[in-house]
């Protein structure tokens, strides 16, 4: 029988079958005594189901090609009884359930649902009252009507999304969600809703995000069930909104498919749930002030990080179709799930923080405060851009399935150029285009869904851990017989130290390691420094001088000059840019920070500071007095974004900003980064 692990387990190994046995370990937090159990007990289920088991091998495994095609169907035919789910899939079960009841429900029905005790299912019952409060959603129980939901049916939709989307996230959520149709005999129509839904973008040339697209067709199932019981209004102001949108006819074409009956007010939530699923081509919403605040979004990152970007104009058209579906989110009070959210403000905080704040101009338009769920795809498509491309010898074709949206391709296919700069990568492409072209066409797919082809298919995520890159390396290497960035097998390390040390945190150790010992992270880059340790005294100098504002930034970088952290090149180079783009190294409050582009001149990562008396004019224009020139150069487009961060602590700070501008000493200077360093710690 399977179990909630046993699962997982078999998810993982589906979808990362190189990885080694401690690293499945590692990323499944289990003591060999019970990964060993979970293994025997998925086994016996795939050998009660008639499938070959699982072969381990010294460190690896071996997955056959008949369990991943089993895994990844559509609809997986496991025998519900044998599902064991864990808390927070049950809640969500247990809403969804009570969502298209058809009849009475008492606390028996939760118990027949679920497969737990009376006591289990009445504290789920509880957990799920505590989980509805602020949503406008409450599961109420009286002896005549049993267990229902109170409050107003917009709200009631809204919470079922996030339970359809959060349970798609889960290795046994959809099997949940077909238990609940089962459960209640209603017939499941998901696939004949996928397949109108695609008639329907080829008619109105729309594209759906793919993740999206899954909840989506849930989503219109449960409401098929529910359509008709329920009386929906909607704020006035998404009625206007909406009806003027060119989308508004499919979502008219939409309820008629799905409804016998059709109200506007159902086209026009229909039509709200189609345009935040669809990728944000200009017809779909096509508007001046959206395309305006697109462009302010991307200046704001270009001014935060100090990255001026390449080909904006692609860059540009890409945030725009992640705009339009974000918008209509916001505006429309539509959830948001984002399985990557803690990985984003983990491993990538500081980049998640400013792309937070260059978001304000989207913020301002929408009236709205952006969720940390909608940040986090941001920050995606802003990584792809705030990285460092390079450029050698490309050898095989490999090609990238990333069915997310534009965002997630786009970093995933950044991260992948960094890994295999040898390689030439197509343009992304979505399933569907994948089954029209030629296997010839490519040599290898990086993807992040299961897919059937002829080549090799390395299963990843939009955002890889240094430890994800290292073993994606290494099938890539083995398979291709092409060169392994590491130096050493890192499992083999673990083992060695495993028979003479006791390892209290075997993820910390491994993790450190790897960074450690991956030859593409010398040590200058897997270390991104602080403030204080960029801006040293001897990088910071006063001048009472009358400059104008060319001297200014000249003698601003003389000390980065001067120690050869920069080439008289990049000085001019700063200068230049000023005089094409404009005023834009101005920062606010008389502080101006000149950088260009680490190709024009840098040499190593720096910053140098100048206090000026006498204010100087940027471009000679009054309004842009500047009295403080701050020089940055940076080797990429990544390591200086820890310090910067720091810096804008100062900026944004009034007091702190008067005591930096009032300081007449670089010690002075010094004495308050370190603390700002330690207060970091």
């Amino acid at each position: 029988m399977f179990d909630h692990r046993s699962l997982q387990l078999l998810n993982v190994m589906v979808h990362y079958p190189k990885l080694s046995i401690p690293e499945l370990r590692l990323q499944m937090n289990l003591t060999p005594r019970q990964f060993a159990y979970s293994l025997d007990k998925l086994n016996d289920g795939l050998t009660s189901h008639s499938l070959p088991k699982i072969q381990v091998f010294q460190t690896g495994f071996k997955i056959d090609e008949r369990i991943k095609a089993y895994w990844n169907q559509e609809e997986l035919s496991l025998n519900r009884k044998q599902l064991i789910f864990q808390e927070n899939e049950r809640l969500y079960l247990i809403y969804l359930y009570t969502y298209i009841r058809r009849e009475q429900i008492a606390i028996i029905h939760y118990q027949s649902l679920l497969q737990v005790s009376r006591n289990t299912a009445l504290a789920d019952v509880k957990k799920l009252r505590a989980l509805c409060q602020g949503t406008g959603v409450k599961l109420s129980y009286n002896r005549t009507n049993g267990f229902n939901l109170e409050g107003e049916e917009r709200y009631k939709r809204r919470f079922a999304s996030v339970c359809i989307g959060s349970l798609l996230q889960l290795p046994m959520g959809r099997s949940g969600i077909q238990q609940v149709l089962d459960s209640w005999k209603y017939e499941d129509k998901s696939k004949a809703i996928r397949l109108h839904l695609s008639e329907m973008a080829k008619e109105y040339t729309v594209d759906f995000v793919g993740n999206r697209l899954d909840q989506l067709i849930y989503e219109l199932l449960f409401l098929q069930f529910r359509y008709g019981r329920h009386h929906l209004t909607l704020p006035k102001k998404q009625i206007q909104l909406i009806k003027t949108q060119p989308l508004f006819h499919m979502g008219k074409a939409l309820s008629a498919y799905l409804f016998d009956e059709v109200t506007e007010t159902e086209i026009i939530y229909l039509t709200i749930q189609l345009l935040s699923a669809t990728q944000g081509i200009s017809h779909i919403h096509p508007n001046e002030e959206l395309i305006n605040v697109s462009d302010a979004i991307i200046h704001e990152v270009e001014r935060l990080t100090f990255v001026p970007f390449k080909e904006k104009h692609i860059l540009q058209s890409i945030l725009y179709k992640h705009l339009v579906p974000a918008y209509f989110r916001i505006m429309c009070e539509v959830p948001l799930s984002n399985p990557l959210i803690d990985t984003i403000q983990t491993e990538h905080g500081v980049l998640f923080r400013l792309v937070k704040q260059a978001l304000k101009p989207f913020s301002d338009y929408t009236g709205q405060l952006i969720s940390d769920e909608e940040i986090g795809y941001f920050t995606i498509l802003f990584g792809g851009h705030v990285r460092k491309l390079e450029t050698k010898a490309k050898v095989y074709r490999a090609t990238i399935v990333c069915p997310n949206g534009v965002s997630s391709s786009m970093m995933l296919q950044t991260q992948l150029r960094q890994l295999f700069p040898y390689l030439h990568f197509t343009e992304s492409r979505s399933v569907a285009e994948m089954e029209k072209i030629s296997s010839d066409s490519y040599d290898m797919i990086f993807s992040t869904i299961y897919l059937e082809s002829p080549k090799p298919v390395y299963l990843t995520r939009p955002l890889l851990t240094a430890l994800e890159e290292e073993y994606l390396q290494q099938a890539v290497a083995a398979d291709f017989n092409l060169p392994d960035q590491s130096n050493v097998s890192i499992d083999e390390f673990m083992a060695t130290i495993r028979r003479h040390a006791t390892i209290k945190n075997e993820r910390a150790l491994y993790e450190e390691l790897t960074k450690h010992l991956r030859k593409s992270y010398s040590t200058e880059r897997s270390y991104t420094p602080m403030l204080f340790e960029l801006l040293t005294a001897d990088k910071i100098h006063f001048t009472k001088a009358s400059l104008d504002w060319r001297e200014a930034i000249t003698l601003a970088a003389k000390p980065l000059e001067e120690q050869h952290y920069i080439t008289s090149d990049y000085t001019q180079a700063m200068i230049d840019r000023v005089l094409e783009i404009g005023p834009f190294i101005h920062v606010g409050k008389g502080i101006a920070i000149p950088h260009a582009r680490p190709e024009q001149g840098v040499e190593k990562l720096g910053m140098s500071l100048l206090r000026l008396e006498e204010p100087v004019l940027l471009l000679d224009q009054k309004e842009h007095a500047i009295d403080m020139f701050i020089c940055l150069a940076a080797i990429d487009n990544k390591l200086h974004l820890k310090a910067l961060t720091e810096l804008t602590s100062f900026l944004v700070n009034e007091e702190s900003l008067q005591r930096l501008k009032n300081a007449t000493t670089a010690d002075e200077i010094i004495a308050m980064m370190q603390k700002k360093g330690e207060d970091k710690k």
